[in-house]
């Protein structure tokens, strides 16, 4: 398998600072996805427009915050899932492999294509609607349906995999972690907040802004868990021993 010049998988120290730095970046993400969501929620026309009908209520300045704090956050995100990688990449080579190719999807599409466009467009509806509605409608159709779904249909198609890679990576032992810490994923961290926004009120500014946040809420306790629970330098020693041996 090509490790694309990362030698020493099981580095722990690398993987430690790898994981600091998602749990840093999910917080930064998930800031920036509160400030895009924090607004009272207006029904739209269309579908289209429903995703877009609550810019009306969002500052310029929290549009652009927001967008700009996320793009960051996702990208550097992005970066720590090597963490991960790292972990299984001695162990499960194949499976590292689809983890790599998704870690690239999401590095290519989820900063500027799935979240920094939401932004943009959120400032242009915010606009056009007030200029002539029927315009707002039709360019709000456009851009979710011409360039929103598609991208988001083929970041899915990348993190699926990812997603479920993981959770069987831990759970096969095939990697330093005890075999619970599968639960530590993105999945489990983020139905949380989805009910919380939910009990709150998804129409509220508030009860919208923690539902933003819900793919940040389950990154923070992805890389919390895994920081929480690190085995020791001993336990990785001990694992990069059994692999050898074959035990």
């Amino acid at each position: 398998m090509n490790t694309i010049g990362i030698v020493n998988n099981l580095g722990r120290l690398r993987i430690r600072k790898l994981l600091i730095i998602g749990l840093s970046a999910s917080v930064i993400t998930g800031i920036g996805d509160f400030l895009l969501g924090y607004a009272d929620e207006t029904t739209g026309i269309s579908p289209a427009s429903a995703l877009l009908s609550s810019a009306v209520n969002l500052g310029d300045a929290q549009l652009i915050a927001g967008s700009l704090l996320g793009m960051f956050g996702i990208f550097l995100e992005g970066l720590s899932f090597f963490a991960v990688y790292r972990l299984m990449a001695d162990a499960a080579p194949g499976y590292a492999h689809i983890y790599r190719a998704g870690i690239f999807g999401y590095i290519w599409l989820a900063p500027v294509g799935c979240h920094l466009n939401i932004g943009i467009m959120n400032i242009a509806y915010k606009y056009l609607v007030q200029a002539d509605p029927v315009m707002a409608e039709h360019a709000a159709k456009l851009m979710i349906y011409g360039f929103s779904i598609p991208v988001y249909v083929l970041l899915i198609c990348f993190w699926v995999p990812v997603i479920i890679i993981q959770y069987k990576a831990f759970a096969e032992g095939k990697t330093p972690y005890p075999k619970y810490a599968k639960w530590f994923n993105l999945i489990t961290g983020a139905v949380p907040s989805l009910i919380i926004a939910a009990l709150i009120g998804p129409h509220t500014a508030l009860g919208a802004g923690i539902g933003t946040m819900f793919l940040s809420f389950g990154n923070a306790f992805m890389f919390g868990g895994l920081l929480a629970v690190m085995p020791s330098q001993e336990q990785f020693d001990r694992f990069a021993e059994s692999l050898q041996t074959g035990e």
